[in-house]
């Protein structure tokens, strides 16, 4: 009878061990390919060594019909070697049946365990939405893209800032909102709180930069918030964001972010080239990495110290783009060395502190 209840018992806790404890953040993002016909992307980043894994995921359209979307790439060490990040992305297609607002979501159990303001986030489901609005009054729309990913580090006592770094290929306005984290059937979770600061936690609706000044406590933390997009005064949809920030303990040498000298937001002609200097300082007189983002060049890099040129073609047919620019300070002296290292922006040791400024330039047609 002994043998027999141990069975049962590993038999019951396995089906645990496959579901707990991996997601870290996530959002539904969509493009229209025709009138009715979509393609929804998943992005999830999960804890790498988790036993849990997805090679599947179920989103369900908002219109009562729901896809199996099979996993269309993977990206181990997203936060650099060691992070026990994993990048997921799921897509799929779908026909809707005509106008109408739709939500389109995704629940997954669980959450990594440990998250500081998720009460036993371990047993917490995993949900995002996004609205898409379908109306012959708005014509084709495709939801915002972010282009920052929503994993960051930052360190006790030292302000941190997160940026998202949205744009919207059709042109609309985007406005931002901060939200509760949610949880199973989309509710918000029970207990969950915003981080706690030594003066404030704020997301501006209009550059939406996320602002924790500053934290007091280290661990893994996390927010959420929507993307708005808004077409001539109307709200067209949505797009909601579930991150995850690391707040280190340990900070050699009380390194402080650097510090990018004013940017001027600027207009320019369609077709023009555009080049401006980009330049910053660092307190600790650490190696400084630029680090540029956009919807049209992408992501591009440069380990260079003192500054960093920016050019390239301004946009022919869209209305406006975001240019966003921020820079690392990932090269630092430990105490039994005299020499700087240069370590990828996601530390590789607990002691390893990068400190991220982010600065956003908005750059449209004239």
């Amino acid at each position: 009878m002994k043998k027999l209840v141990t069975v049962i018992l590993f038999l019951v806790s396995f089906p645990d061990l496959l579901m707990a404890t991996h997601n870290r953040a996530g959002e539904i993002t969509y493009s229209q390919i025709s009138q009715f016909y979509y393609q929804a992307t998943i992005t999830t980043y999960t804890k790498t060594s988790s036993p849990a894994d997805r090679p599947e995921l179920t989103l369900y359209w908002g219109d009562g019909d729901s896809t199996v979307l099979a996993r269309a790439s993977i990206e181990d060490d997203f936060g650099g070697p060691g992070s026990d990040i994993r990048k997921n992305t799921y897509i799929g297609f779908h026909t809707y049946p005509g106008p109408s607002v739709y939500k389109m979501y995704f629940e997954d159990p669980n959450r990594n365990g440990g998250v500081i303001n998720i009460p036993n986030s371990i047993d917490i489901p995993f949900y995002v939405e996004t609205q898409l609005v379908i109306s012959a009054f708005l014509g084709f729309n495709n939801s915002p893209v972010l282009l920052q990913p929503p994993i960051d580090d930052g360190t006790i006592g030292q302000p941190f800032i997160h940026n998202a770094n949205a744009f919207d290929p059709d042109g609309d306005s985007l406005s931002y909102q901060l939200i509760f984290c949610k949880g199973s059937e989309g509710l918000p979770i029970p207990g969950y709180s915003y981080p706690i600061a030594s003066n404030s936690f704020t997301l501006d609706a209009y550059t939406g930069d996320l602002v924790w000044d500053s934290p007091t406590s280290c661990g893994e933390f996390n927010v959420a918030f929507l993307i708005k997009e808004w077409r001539s005064g109307v709200l067209i949809g949505f797009v909601e964001r579930d991150m995850q920030i690391t707040i280190y303990c340990n900070n050699p040498n009380n390194n402080v972010p650097p510090l990018i000298s004013a940017i001027s937001d600027t207009c320019v002609t369609a077709g023009d080239f555009l080049s401006f200097d980009v330049t910053a300082t660092d307190k600790n007189f650490n190696l400084i990495s630029y680090m540029g983002f956009d919807g049209y060049a992408g992501i591009d890099t440069a380990w260079t110290h003192p500054g960093w040129i920016i050019s390239y073609n301004s946009p022919t047919s869209f209305i406006n783009t975001i240019g966003y620019y921020g820079l690392s300070d990932p090269a630092y002296r430990f105490s039994n060395d005299n020499d700087y290292i240069i370590a990828p922006a996601a530390p590789q040791r607990m002691d390893s502190v990068s400190l991220l400024y982010e600065e956003l330039v908005r750059v449209f047609l004239c």
